[in-house]
């Protein structure tokens, strides 16, 4: 065997004939079965119901990460005036 040169089999980057046909078969079984997700969902206790449905939750709605601004602004010279409607200037 040439060593660093690969000199035969798949070329780079090509899935395996088996992962390819598995991940196939995946999604028709997948795919069937959420047709029936709403009766299964229904069968279920309430409790056994909301774990279900956090569980597929990150499948549909992305995960959202914190964001952190910071500011390194720095503020000089605010003068405020203080005005009371209620005083008379007389």
């Amino acid at each position: 065997m040439a060593t660093g040169i690969k000199t035969g089999g798949r070329a780079k980057g090509t899935l395996n004939r088996t992962t390819t046909e598995t991940k196939e078969l995946l999604q028709n079984i997948v795919s069937k079965e959420l047709d029936n997700i709403v009766v299964l969902l229904e069968k279920l206790e309430p409790k056994e119901r909301i774990d279900a449905i956090i569980k597929l939750l990150p499948y549909i709605v992305p995960k959202q990460q914190e964001i952190a601004l910071e500011s390194k602004a720095t503020v000089s010279g605010i003068t405020v005036t203080i005005i009371n409607p209620n005083e008379d200037d007389n």
